[in-house]
């Protein structure tokens, strides 16, 4: 009853219901590309939970979401729109279709397609302010917008690689998006943070779960995010975690923490009459925590999300081959290696300091 007094989403509700006919995700979708953010959100709420109840049929969000996006941005650059319509069709969409299976989910792979979506068009009408088409362009002017901007743009790689492949340009050179080598915390630090969620109970319990686990298993908060309750299970009397392929037998301390996760009512609102799929749900019915609300939790209590990341999975890549590492945590094997040569990098470094501090004449 609050929600139907209150509510812009349900006022939104009563006013397509009055236009006499059977509500559609058509008319949903107008409304949502004629409206701001405000907007934008309160039509992605009442979907959620028109879908959710099955007043509204299940539909490839990712794609709706991806192509309403392409629509905004070719109404503002129009003479963009064969280039990029094929590009998002081609290239973009059935990737992020494949990568949503992951645990990670869709949202992730939705801001992954909107940045290279923004930074094609970006490209293009730098390209056009110069009296240029894309197969006009040379490396020079590729270098020229890559270095007068945020390192955003070099996310404009991967239309530059589509492009050059389907002879719409000529073959342009775009680097890897530059990264900052990760920066963790020291083992003392991580190890009393993690003690602090497995035992202290003035934390909340979903603070409490997420932190262990990204503490331990060194899971981006996507994935923790996205964990289902299916995740959590028995195997032989002993509870085990599933992050990807591989059942994970967990300590005591986390097995009882995670069981009362997992047993626990769901939140008041439209989310406590939806099934409880997630050990952590969201507001929005059906749907689970975003990653960015459980990263302002984690940071209210003072957990380095980034840092306790590094660490952990600089610890596990010092024990665990990089062929047992992927398919436990869900890394490609490319990235499980990669840590582990960070791994020994980390412990060279540190030999070398102990020698140097036990026998300074050296």
């Amino acid at each position: 009853m609050n929600w139907i007094r209150n509510s812009h989403s349900a006022r939104l509700l009563v006013d397509l219901i009055a236009a006499g006919r059977p509500l559609t995700h058509d008319d949903l979708d107008t409304v949502a590309q004629g409206g701001g953010r405000g907007g934008t959100q309160s039509v992605d709420y009442l979907r959620g939970v028109l879908v959710t109840y099955q007043a509204l049929p299940e539909r490839d969000e990712l794609a709706a979401r991806i192509e309403r996006h392409l629509v905004r941005v070719t109404k503002r650059s129009p003479e963009h729109a064969l280039l990029l319509q094929p590009y998002v069709r081609w290239s973009l969409l059935p990737r992020a279709r494949r990568a949503a299976q992951r645990p990670a989910g869709s949202k992730h792979r939705i801001r992954w397609a909107y940045t290279r979506i923004n930074q094609a068009a970006a490209f293009l009408t730098a390209m056009k302010e110069q009296g240029l088409t894309l197969a006009d362009a040379t490396q020079h002017e590729v270098d020229a917008w890559l270095a007068d901007g945020p390192s955003t743009r070099y996310e404009v790689r991967d239309f530059v690689v589509w492009a050059a492949r389907r002879s719409r340009s000529r073959p342009l050179l775009v680097p890897h998006r530059p990264k900052a080598d990760p920066v963790g915390i020291d083992d003392d630090s991580h190890w009393e943070l993690l003690q602090q969620c497995l035992t202290d109970t003035d934390l909340p319990l979903e603070v409490r779960a997420a932190g262990s686990v990204l503490l331990l298993f060194g899971q981006h908060l996507t994935r923790v995010a996205a964990l289902p309750t299916t995740a959590l299970c028995t195997v032989d009397g002993d509870t085990v975690l599933v992050l990807d392929r591989t059942p994970i037998r967990l300590p005591e301390p986390l097995a009882r923490l995670l069981a009362e996760l997992a047993e626990r009512p769901p939140p008041s609102g439209w989310a406590a009459n939806s099934p409880h799929r997630w050990l952590l749900p969201g507001s929005r019915p059906g749907q689970h925590v975003s990653d960015t609300a459980l990263a302002r939790r984690l940071a209210a209590h003072h957990i380095p999300i980034r840092p306790a990341r590094t660490t952990a999975l600089v610890q596990l890549a010092q024990d665990l081959p990089p062929a047992v590492l992927a398919p436990m945590l869900g890394l490609h094997v490319v990235t499980a290696q990669q840590w582990r040569q960070r791994a020994a990098t980390d412990w060279s470094a540190y030999l070398a300091a102990r020698r140097t501090g036990t026998h300074p004449a050296e």
